[in-house]
């Protein structure tokens, strides 16, 4: 026999208010410092590390790694603000084998890198950051950029991976005009000189 709805309402609520108890804990601090009896460490602080934002401070300094170009005419550039990112693929050919698993694998060569740099450029008036607009320096970076051969690039973070001579791919800057601090990226891979012979002649 069906109970009456009204019934089964207070059966549900009934069991939801009991439910209730089962899942309310106790508050894990009560106030009290914790108890460090027994142990044979003691505790220390540390200073937590923030990024130095102070424009004045990076002023007349010298970065850890630099960045510097240089054009088919010997024109050199150096660039302070400069963060860049590499990767490489190897070249390797697949063949699939019939009745067995996996595949057979033959080595080609490494390709190019891949390289994309982004750039802070910044007005230096007699080594002074001024509150202008980098128009100079952003022209003078242009015909880097507008090169049509290679590039010759020199870092500490470039020679751990070999990389001397770039082309440019291609590149892009957003106008900021609330700063005096203006971005570029570009997108380029690596160009090393190569010898070919030939048993030919």
């Amino acid at each position: 026999m069906e109970s009456p709805i009204s019934i089964q309402l207070a059966a549900i609520s009934a069991a939801q208010f009991a439910k209730g108890y089962l899942y309310r804990f106790k508050p894990g601090r009560t106030g009290e410092a914790p108890n460090w009896e027994k142990r044979n460490t003691s505790l220390s602080t540390h200073e937590v590390g923030a990024p130095i934002t102070d424009r004045d401070w990076w002023t007349g300094r010298f970065t850890i790694c630099t960045l510097q170009l240089r054009n088919a005419n010997k024109d050199v550039l150096e660039l302070v603000d400069a963060v860049a990112s590499v990767s490489r693929e190897k070249r390797i050919v697949t063949t699939p084998l019939v009745g067995r698993a996996g595949t057979v694998k033959e080595y080609i060569n490494e390709g190019d890198w891949q390289i994309n740099l982004v750039l802070g450029i910044q007005p230096n008036r007699d080594g002074v950051i001024t509150d202008d607009y980098p128009t100079d320096e952003l022209q003078t970076l242009r015909k880097f950029l507008d090169e049509p051969g290679q590039i010759e690039v020199a870092s500490e973070f470039f020679k751990v991976f070999d990389i001397t001579k770039i082309v440019i791919k291609s590149y892009s800057a957003t106008q900021a005009t609330e700063a005096n601090y203006q971005s570029v990226s570009i997108s380029a891979v690596s160009d090393e000189d190569y010898e070919i012979y030939s048993k030919d002649y």
